[in-house]
């Protein structure tokens, strides 16, 4: 059960207070004139100040008056940066962590040209992405680390017509229901454009890739005298992708872990490289140690054996530093490196397009209808299959190396373990295209007596497919590797054929000794195309009234109140070899599932003086898949002095899990375990699957904040400063393969029933199913200020406005407890971006200084990442707990603050009123600043959600606006 904050409270003010007011003293010295003499403040381009309908609330709020912290980026700033989706922009606010992005998708190609929204690092499942305050049809399927299975689109929407976005940094399933756990971003387009908007840009990476297209048109006019409007936009995208983690000087340093062998817990030193060596070492120069392109013994007498594709053979090298882990440092073949395929980032097409139409039937009653249609596709190359979980291979096979024979008989050997990267067969290539359509229709209405309707219906639907070329199968690859000579023909053959076996039909030889050794047949007879097609639908019905209940002594009771169904389904399928999971990896299995949502709201505000109310909501949400639960939401609102306001809520939020965490069925990837048993490090499959028994996520939220509007005579300036306690029970998650693995060898018997070993006990397979298991408690502060002034004020002769905003997270704890009751605080972690959930630096820093004077205008942007930790897990030897003989302890866990500079600049060629024609140009990263290379993920080197991977960039177009 949540606690009250009480004296936990005041301890985490306490003990965050010097971070905080770190950063507060930073904001004032942005701001050293404020206390000088001006006249009226000028507006505030890059803040976009103007009164806002506030998401959060189904009453009207507006801007920093909001009772909800909440943060707005206008239309102008997404120009400014030339943004291709509004993601890129929103990314930048440090509450944001960018799950999926073009870099961090680049080797998973299900979410290839997706970008999802992750606030406070809780995962993009649990922020609420609206169009208009309305849902939207999730465009994610399978699911990743970066961007979970069913979550919403960005991209879907030409930017062209956004007119703001609206981030809500806290809990509002009161007003929304579902996901808006960690917060929601509401994207408001401009159906009241008048004339035509279009734009052209192009742009392309320092390294001489990345080359993106940017087409996008948009216009609005009125008919029937006003009475009806119509709206449309088209945008289309070409993003060329980057080249492989080689095309950049850090990333082919080819940084990783290298791990030492087994601690025994009696003698920690036994085993170890050298004396003094910690358990883990983060080395530049690393490559597979386990397995290379020529096939390797890994185990035995004749360990370190490679093979020459004439028969000979060679003795591995194993460098400088070789552990019980599958990398070493140095030696070896340095083509052998982890990353040796994967791009930066992928290529992309996009083309999304949008149309709204609305009639005023009377002076009271508004009809709109509005449609939308986006397509992505995408391509990446994977890896090539990599055996590093050895194959047996017997005496009598086929191709097996006289010399290699004759030790093997010395021995006594029946068998060689041979571990092999099969780089002659090719990477996987993958593809997917997803499409997304949505449909609404409506009815807005004046009641009369100040009250209002709002009613509509919505369709949306997504196709997605995906394709896996030259990928392995496994069945196949046992038959085909087990190769004998034919006594008829004195030729190679597959055993199981030789024995009649009718399930290996057409089997061709393979030859595992020495690259290019293998023919093409048998490269043709082990490898296939994996497919998969899934269709999401959802269809929304809502109806909402508001207006004021009653006249109170300090105003109206204003109350919004209404009901709700929706209904989400998934269904698709997949080729017959990936259901039976008999694909090296593959994109997916079928599923077939829905549920159903009803629900009824109500909201009210009351006043309780001319500075002060209360608001309040509640939503009683009933599941087909899990019952009924209550969220509510209140919050409190006082202005005790016109510069002065004071905000606080406390809310009860979930989140419901989606129909692929209810319905999936298992999916396959590989990942490399240690397995305690032996002390190895093994390459095992890792199935992911659905659970129709789980629950909704339930989340406790405080919030309380401070916002500051002094009246300053040479400008205008905005502070607000804002608290957040998130605490979520039941999160849906998975145990990980390798705390099952552990669990179950530490006596869990009932987790040893999800890990397979074969016959020699090697780790093969581990089911790792979707539960209900951990907690998630987040904490912090957000911090925003905003000063603009006119140069006017210093000297007649100045032109031109300038404005500073500045943008801050500072994340206090990042707690995951998982169900033994362990817990690890993320906070402060600049690492590997694949834990779920991943880290969040201790606190990030976005500064715009802008300056506008007709016809020019210029933004210089700055983006400030704190230092921090690889892994919060891990101990390096600058802290106090290091001890080099324990299992976390590791070479150098620390990476360095981290700033980025970028600047952006306009010209108007012309200019009459609104209508414009404009140059551009952006420099992205304008010092090429590389990232740290001391945090290793599943990508590269480095930590690429955090930091930049691509390098100096540049973008220029034209804008024209009639």
């Amino acid at each position: 059960m949540r606690r009250f904050p009480g004296g936990r409270f005041r301890t985490r003010l306490m003990q965050s207070g010097a971070t905080v007011l770190g950063v507060g003293l930073a904001l004032g010295c942005a701001f050293p004139a404020i206390a000088q003499d001006a006249g009226e403040p000028a507006e505030d381009a890059a803040a976009d100040s103007q009164p806002i309908i506030v998401t959060g609330s189904r009453i009207a709020r507006s801007g920093f008056d909001s009772p909800t912290p909440l943060t707005t980026i206008g239309s102008e700033q997404i120009g400014r940066q030339g943004a291709s989706n509004v993601a890129d922009v929103l990314n930048e606010i440090p509450a944001f962590r960018p799950q999926s992005t073009p870099s961090t998708t680049a080797i998973f190609v299900n979410n290839i040209g997706a970008s999802t929204a992750d606030l406070r690092g809780l995962g993009a499942n649990r922020t609420l992405v609206l169009i208009d305050g309305r849902r939207v049809v999730p465009a994610t399927v399978a699911g990743g680390s970066f961007a979970p299975a069913g979550t919403v689109d960005l991209n879907m929407v030409p930017t062209s017509l956004i007119e703001r976005a609206e981030v809500v940094t806290g809990g509002a399933s009161a007003a929304y229901g579902s996901d808006a756990v960690a917060g929601v971003v509401n994207l408001i387009l401009d159906t009241d454009l008048e004339g035509i908007r279009a734009s052209a840009q192009w742009g392309k990476a320092d390294a001489g890739d990345d080359e993106e297209w940017v087409v996008s048109l948009a216009g609005g006019t009125s008919f029937a005298d006003g009475a009806g409007r119509f709206v449309a936009g088209v945008e289309y995208v070409d993003d060329q992708g980057t080249g492989d983690c080689y095309s950049r000087d850090w990333c082919s340093l080819s940084y990783n872990t290298v791990s030492n062998p087994f601690i025994d817990p009696a003698n920690p030193q036994l085993g170890r490289v050298s004396p003094g060596d910690p358990a883990t070492l983060i080395l530049p120069n690393t490559r597979v140690a386990t397995a290379t392109f020529n096939g390797q013994i890994i185990a035995g007498p004749l360990r370190g054996t490679e093979f020459n594709p004439d028969g000979t053979t060679f003795q591995h090298d194993y460098g400088t530093f070789f552990g019980a882990g599958i990398f070493q440092s140095g030696g070896g073949d340095p083509q052998l490196a982890f990353y040796q395929n994967f791009p930066i980032s992928s290529p992309s097409e996009r083309i999304n397009s949008f149309a709204h139409a609305e009639y005023d039937i009377s002076d009271s009653v508004n009809l709109f209808v509005e449609g939308s249609y986006g397509r992505v596709e995408g391509s990446t190359i994977g890896a090539q299959r990599r055996d590093l979980g050895p194959r047996a291979i017997t005496r009598d096979n086929a191709f097996l190396p006289d010399s290699v024979a004759a030790q093997m008989d010395a021995f006594s050997l029946p068998t060689i373990l041979v571990s092999r990267i099969w780089n002659d067969i090719g990477p996987q290539l993958g593809s997917v295209k997803r499409e997304t359509y949505r449909g609404v229709g409506g009815i807005n209405a004046e009641l009369g007596g100040g009250w209002s309707l709002d009613a509509y219906y919505q369709y949306g639907r997504t196709d997605y497919a995906q394709t896996g070329r030259n990928t392995t199968i496994n069945s196949r690859m046992v038959y085909a590797l087990d190769a004998v000579i034919d006594p008829d023909t004195d030729a190679p053959v597959c055993r199981a054929v030789l024995e009649g076996d009718a399930a290996a039909a057409g089997c061709e030889p393979l030859n595992i000794f020495g690259a290019g050794s293998p023919s093409a047949a048998a490269i043709g007879y082990v490898t296939g195309t994996a497919t998969q097609t899934t269709r999401m639908t959802q269809h929304v019905a809502s109806l909402a009234v508001q207006g004021d209940l009653v006249d109170l002594w300090a105003g109206p009771l204003s109350v919004a109140s209404g009901v709700e169904f929706r209904k989400d389904s998934a269904s698709g399928t997949a080729d017959p070899i990936s259901q039976a999971l008999d694909f090296y990896t593959s994109p997916g299995s079928p599923i077939d599932g829905e549920l159903e949502v009803w629900e009824g709201f109500v909201e009210a505000v009351l006043p309780l003086s001319s500075t002060a109310e209360i608001n309040g909501a509640v939503r009683l949400t009933d599941y087909s898949t899990s019952g009924t639960v209550t969220t509510w939401k209140i919050g409190a609102d006082w202005e005790p002095f016109d510069w002065l306001r004071l905000r606080a809520t406390r809310s009860r939020d979930i989140r419901a899990p989606n129909v692929f965490e209810l319905f999936g069925t298992p999916q396959s990837s590989f990942q490399s375990i240690l397995d305690p048993q032996t002390g190895a490090q093994v390459l095992s499959s890792v199935l992911l699957g659905g659970n129709t028994a789980l629950r909704p996520e339930t989340a406790d939220t405080w919030t309380a904040g401070i916002v500051l509007q002094p009246y300053i005579d040479t400008g205008s300036l905005r502070v607000s400063v804002d608290y957040y306690d998130i605490e979520l029970d039941g999160a849906v998650s998975t145990l990980g393969a390798q705390v099952i693995v552990d669990r179950c060898d530490a006596g869990a018997a009932d987790l040893c029933e999800f890990v397979t070993r074969d016959n020699d006990g090697t780790i093969t397979r581990v089911r790792n199913f979707n539960l209900n298991l951990n907690t998630l408690i987040t904490r912090g502060w957000d911090i925003e200020a905003s000063y603009s002034l006119p140069l006017s004020t210093f000297s007649n002769g100045m032109d031109g406005d300038v404005s500073l905003r500045i943008l801050s997270t500072v994340v206090d704890d990042l707690i995951t407890v998982d169900s033994s009751g362990t817990s690890i605080d993320r906070a402060g972690m600049n690492g590997s971006p694949v834990s779920q959930p991943s880290g969040m630096p201790r606190y990030i820093i976005n500064s715009y200084l802008t300056y506008s004077t007709d016809p020019f205008s210029a933004q210089l942007q700055l983006r400030h990442i704190s230092g921090g930790r690889y892994n919060t897990s891990l101990v390096g030897p600058d802290e106090a707990a290091y001890d080099p003989a324990l299992p976390n302890s590791i070479n150098d866990n620390r990476i360095g603050a981290w700033t980025y500079v970028n600047f952006n600049a306009s010209y108007a060629l012309w200019r009459d009123g609104d209508r414009k024609a404009e140059l551009f140009g952006v420099i992205h990263n304008l010092f090429d600043k590389d990232p740290p290379v001391d945090a290793p993920s599943s990508f590269g080197p480095t930590n690429n959600v955090l930091y930049d991977v691509v390098g100096r960039s540049y973008k220029v177009g034209v804008r024209v606006r009639y």
